[in-house]
């Protein structure tokens, strides 16, 4: 049986829906396939996947990563953007809104991204763990709004807690660059709390938000305090959160916790477009850490000068 996608379903979620219906498992159809290896579609499965479904290949190729390298840096291609592969998916932690699969019945395709922690139509945080056993929802489950144990996803009192309104605003805003062309009408009203992001592309204003809730220190601490080597939607609600209130202050001419002025974030939003990695917003954090506390090696020099420069008004 073949049933035609939505326009804003994910194509892991469409192949877990279809499977379903057809009474085939993820792994009996990636056994029958001879792609064991494989748990979330992949851009070399594109072709095998747009075979059995009876659908374009164009369709799956828009909606499965597909990783290069860069100026010797790790990129992929995901919906129509570049997104560093650092924190692009959940991959085999994925999350759901109990609220659209009771509603529409699909997994929506952006709750692939680690960056959209919040359902920017119900407002309510993403769930990311069965209530019942406690395991994070695999991609190989059963179907879409049941887990391994059995339980079901879209029961009631499966909904999560209300999200704050500047990360609900963030993937609002996420969701119009990922369905451009889908006519929202609705403002997302980002640039409220985020000026700094305005012309920035997904990825360099995810980017941009990380920086400033703290950088990777913040989220190594999370993941400490997590106990597990992966952040749960509310933990990555919390850091978007501190990482727009920083740039919210920021943009009033004060200063961010984390040291930096209210000129900095416009420097660091033109790098964001220009497509800054994260690698070198950490070295250069590091260094001018290093030159702060008098810990640099004599005659050592810089190793991201340009994107030092960014940093040139912390004392």
């Amino acid at each position: 049986m073949t049933k035609p996608p939505e326009r804003a379903e994910s194509a892991s979620g469409y192949m877990l829906r279809l499977l379903s219906l057809n009474g085939v498992g993820v792994r009996e159809a990636l056994a029958l396939c001879r792609a064991t290896r494989r748990r979330v579609p992949q851009a070399a499965d594109t072709d095998l996947l747009s075979g059995l479904a009876g659908i374009s290949a164009e369709w799956f190729d828009h909606r499965t990563p597909r990783p290069y390298v860069r100026d010797q840096w790790n990129e992929v291609a995901l919906f129509g953007f570049t997104w560093r592969d650092a924190w692009l998916l959940r991959g085999f932690r994925q999350q759901v809104c109990p609220l659209c699969i009771r509603e529409q019945g699909i997994a929506r395709l952006e709750w692939d991204l680690v960056a959209y922690p919040v359902c920017h139509i119900h407002g309510i945080v993403l769930q990311d763990a069965c209530r019942i056993c406690g395991k994070g929802l695999s991609p190989n489950r059963p179907a879409l709004d049941v887990c391994g144990c059995g339980g079901y996803f879209a029961a009631r009192d499966n909904e999560t807690s209300a999200a704050t309104p500047s990360v609900k605003a963030w993937t609002v805003w996420l969701s119009q660059q990922l369905l451009a062309d889908a006519g929202i009408a609705q403002q997302s009203g980002l640039l409220p709390f985020a000026p700094q992001l305005h012309g920035a592309s997904p990825d360099g204003a995810y980017r941009l938000i990380c920086a400033y809730a703290g950088g990777a220190k913040a989220f190594r601490g999370e993941l400490i305090l997590a106990g597990r080597p992966w952040l749960s939607s509310h933990q990555v609600s919390r850091l978007i959160a501190q990482g727009l209130d920083a740039l919210h202050a920021a943009a009033g001419g004060a200063q961010t916790s984390i040291g930096l002025g209210s000129g900095t974030p416009y420097a660091l939003a033109e790098q964001a477009v220009a497509g800054i990695t994260a690698w070198d917003r950490a070295v250069a954090s590091r260094e001018m850490l290093r030159l702060r506390l008098g810990r640099r090696w004599r005659n050592a020099l810089p190793r991201c000068p340009s994107q030092q420069e960014l940093f040139a008004d912390v004392s």
